[in-house]
C-alpha cells in the first residue's frame, strides 16, 4: 500500500579538483513495498536545480534503479562493483553518463529508514565526480 512520507536527501559530489557540491533538502513523497522491491516517488523542486522533474527509486536487494521524467530523463542503475551507463536527456543537453557504485547500504522496511550509496560518475570514460547519497525515508505523521 502507498504511503506518503517525507524524504531528506543529502548528496556531496567532490570534482577531481577539490571543489564540492553540496545539496540538502526534503520533500514528500511516496513510498511502498512490492513484490520484494520498495519504490519511493517525489517530484524535484526549483531548490534541487530540477523543477519539472519527477523522481522514482526501484530498490532492489544490491541495487538502486533510479528514474528521472519530464524537464529532465534518465534511468542510472547503481549496483556495487558494476559500471552501469545511461542516457541524461535536457531540452539543452544529452550527457552519456556512467554511474559505478562502490558502497551500498540500504536499511528499509514498511516503515521507511534510509539508503546510503558512495559512487563515481563518469562523463566520456572520464570520471566527473565522487558522490555520496544519503536518502532518509521517514512516515508522515498528523499534524
Amino acid at each position: 500500500m502507498q504511503k506518503s512520507v517525507r524524504i531528506q536527501v543529502k548528496g556531496i559530489q567532490i570534482y577531481p579538483d577539490g571543489r564540492e557540491d553540496k545539496q540538502d533538502f526534503q520533500v514528500t513523497g511516496s513510498f511502498y513495498k512490492r513484490q520484494g522491491n520498495y519504490y519511493i516517488f517525489y517530484q524535484e523542486s526549483e531548490a534541487t536545480g530540477m523543477a519539472g522533474v519527477s523522481t522514482a527509486l526501484r530498490v532492489e536487494k544490491n541495487k538502486l534503479i533510479l528514474t528521472r521524467m519530464g524537464a529532465a530523463d534518465q534511468r542510472q542503475i547503481f549496483e556495487p562493483g558494476v559500471l552501469h551507463h545511461s542516457n541524461y536527456v535536457t531540452p539543452f543537453v544529452s550527457l552519456y553518463l556512467g554511474a559505478l557504485a562502490e558502497e551500498m547500504e540500504i536499511s528499509l522496511t514498511e516503515l521507511g529508514g534510509h539508503i546510503t550509496l558512495k559512487y563515481k560518475l563518469f562523463a566520456d570514460e572520464q570520471e566527473i565526480s565522487q558522490n555520496t547519497l544519503k536518502i532518509l525515508i521517514k512516515g508522515d505523521t498528523p499534524q
